[in-house]
């Protein structure tokens, strides 16, 4: 295939896409000699600050095109999507486009990859969104760590960038690099707590725990919400459902809607989430993180963690830090401290107009920590309300674009039937941490847990990690 791009020798090239096709595709470029032909990735639409491909910038289509012409570009994405960029493309006159065959280069390159062995006791690991050392599947690599007193175990951990503070047994490998595919080809054990793209594809021999990120049961997922799902997301799913080996669930709840909307038939072990072991040994993690933080130990944490909004809207985050303050130091008697963890997707898209100080944790690498040390928690509609709810502390949800957000996710149990204390302004909030009735928010709680049917005791990575050196690994480690 390489003969076939000498039309280009010495011109500009623009990769349009920027998935596993587009990945592939760099690599093939730079492999046959083009790397320093390549200009730029291009998006039909930048999403969050990813300004940076391989060291390559990344543009908006519109923008870029309105400016530079003299180049060509390869549309690499997946056949469905390369339909819909193609008629972008052809609307700018005068561009020279060409699309990828991407079954040829991703068949070419699997090809390539896989004449390498696999290395029985190399574990890939990865959180969802590549963001740091954290969730279910760090829970899982800490305890497989703690149980291979002959250090036999490879541990593979994907990150965004290189980190300091992941710890000196984890290996690290740029996801999307060259690198981060020979890991993945040649690892024995996959563990993920989000879908893999389409275009992954296992070895004969290679297994895929799927540590699944969610636990509660707010918002409708997968299946539930299908129609407005794109069919390329529903596709991938299937594809990493049917790559699976076994589902890792926390409650009766999850079990039930792997098998109902998660197009999964293999195994499930009913251990409970690894992550929540967390909540077994809270003094540890608070005082570690009061003392990261630089928080003084008689003082209360109040912790703002909302979820993202699809449609970038900024309005719905507009708390109140003061009256919050003023509020929880009314009705606890102390003084409180904010800490501020912003979902990476809306990471940097709102501010605060408030002279409360507050300290950002969104970077913290592992979030359930965050959850573990603080003494209550603010949301809107994320999941973290649940994993918190093991603390028994209280939980305000503060809800002020309440009925635009149910038009774009709906929820297994209605609000109004949850624990928690809903406010759809700032001053029904803070009116509701004045008013706070302890005694009856726990005894609701209580009913909530009992109805999930939680399997979480404590012990869930032990559980995850006996499995896996009992099914996988035949005892050797």
């Amino acid at each position: 295939m390489a003969k076939e791009l000498d039309f280009i020798k010495g011109r500009k090239i623009v990769i349009y896409g920027a998935g596993t096709v587009a990945d592939f595709f760099f690599y093939y470029l730079c492999q046959n000699g083009y790397e320093k032909n390549i200009e730029a990735f291009v998006l039909t639409k930048l999403v969050g600050d990813n300004v940076k491909k391989f060291g390559k910038p990344v543009y908006e289509f519109e923008s870029y095109f309105g400016k530079q012409r003299d180049c060509v570009i390869f549309i690499a994405a997946q056949k469905k999507i390369q339909k819909e960029i193609e008629g972008i493309v052809k609307r700018k006159k005068g561009i020279e486009y060409y699309s990828v065959d991407a079954k040829t280069i991703v068949d070419e390159f699997y090809e390539k990859l896989n004449k390498q062995p696999i290395n029985r006791y190399k574990i890939l690991g990865q959180n969802q969104c590549v963001s740091g050392y954290g969730d279910n599947p760090k829970y899982i690599f800490e305890e497989l760590h703690r149980r291979d007193r002959d250090n036999k175990l490879d541990l593979v951990w994907s990150v965004s960038e290189y980190d300091s503070e992941i710890p000196p047994y984890v290996r690290q490998v740029i996801y999307g690099s060259y690198e981060y595919y020979e890991e993945l080809t040649t690892s024995h054990i996959w563990i993920d707590n989000e879908r893999k793209p389409n275009l992954i594809r296992k070895r004969d021999g290679q297994v895929y725990i799927q540590a699944w990120h969610g636990a509660a049961p707010i918002k409708k997922v997968e299946a539930d919400v299908i129609s407005s799902l794109e069919d390329f997301y529903i596709e991938g799913a299937k594809h990493d459902s049917e790559m699976a080996d076994l589902f890792i669930s926390g409650s009766e709840f999850y079990t039930e809607l792997y098998r109902k909307s998660f197009w999964y038939n293999g195994e499930i072990i009913k251990s409970g989430l690894p992550r929540q072991d967390v909540f077994w040994n809270t003094h540890e993690v608070r005082k570690r993180i009061y003392s990261k933080y630089h928080i003084s130990e008689d003082v209360g944490t109040v912790l703002y963690a909302p979820t993202f909004r699809s449609d970038y809207h900024e309005g719905c985050y507009d708390l109140n830090l003061d009256g919050v303050i003023e509020a929880l130091k009314a009705r606890f008697g102390r003084d409180f401290k904010m800490l501020v963890s912003r979902h990476p997707v809306n990471h940097i898209s709102y501010n605060f107009n408030s002279c409360v100080e507050y300290i950002e944790v969104g970077w913290q690498q592992d979030f359930e920590e965050i959850l573990a040390a603080v003494d209550v928690l603010i949301t809107d509609y994320s999941g973290c309300m649940y994993d918190f709810s093991y603390t028994d502390r209280p939980i305000f949800l503060f809800q002020t674009d309440y009925e635009d957000y149910i038009k774009d996710r709906d929820f297994y149990i209605p609000m109004v039937e949850l624990p928690y204390i809903t406010s759809k302004s700032n001053r029904e909030l803070i009116d509701n941490i004045t008013a706070f009735d302890e005694v009856a928010y726990k005894e609701h709680l209580r009913g909530l847990m009992q109805k999930m049917g939680n399997y979480d005791n404590g012990t869930a990575s032990k559980q995850v990690v006996d499995y896996i050196l009992d099914h996988y690994m035949r005892g050797e480690v």
